[in-house]
């Protein structure tokens, strides 16, 4: 009987133990960004938990020219976000932001690109895909009606 106690108690803890190993990580610099997009969401009217999507993040060197940052797609349901570190060091804050707001977009809720502009040429939002269709305004002045439209 004693024996068969330990053999649970082992299955337990290994599985346990499993269950942390596959436990999504998102780089220090990057999880003040999650933190903050699930407070702008949370302003809005809209619950975000980000821990619990099994979305990674972390930086990487990424080799296409017009690719700062992508959400990959796994079959076991996970998603990971890499931002191309290179691009990341040469940005203001603001600019974080918009990039991991953009791609937690794809990620999290699931958006696809949208090349929408307004009369004045400006992105209609932040969801754009940044290949010259749009200017992008994303400022603290247009902030609040970016995240509102990303957000709705």
């Amino acid at each position: 009987m004693k024996y068969s106690t330990l053999y649970i108690i082992l299955f337990l803890s290994a599985l346990i133990g499993c269950a942390e190993d596959n436990a999504p990580t998102v780089n220090p610099e990057l999880a003040s960004y999650f933190s903050l997009f699930e407070e702008e969401a949370r302003t809005r009217g809209v619950e975000i938990d980000l821990t619990s999507q099994n979305i990674s993040a972390t930086f990487s060197d990424i080799e296409s020219e017009h690719t700062q940052g992508v959400c990959n797609h796994y079959s076991d349901g996970s998603k990971q976000i890499l931002i191309d570190i290179t691009y990341w060091n040469n940005l203001r804050d603001i600019q974080k932001e918009f990039l991991v707001f953009h791609e937690l977009g794809h990620c999290y809720l699931g958006r696809s690109h949208d090349n929408t502009r307004s009369a004045s040429g400006d992105c209609n939002s932040i969801m754009h895909s940044g290949e010259g269709f749009c200017r992008d305004n994303y400022n603290p002045r247009t902030r609040d009606a970016y995240l509102d439209e990303l957000f709705d």
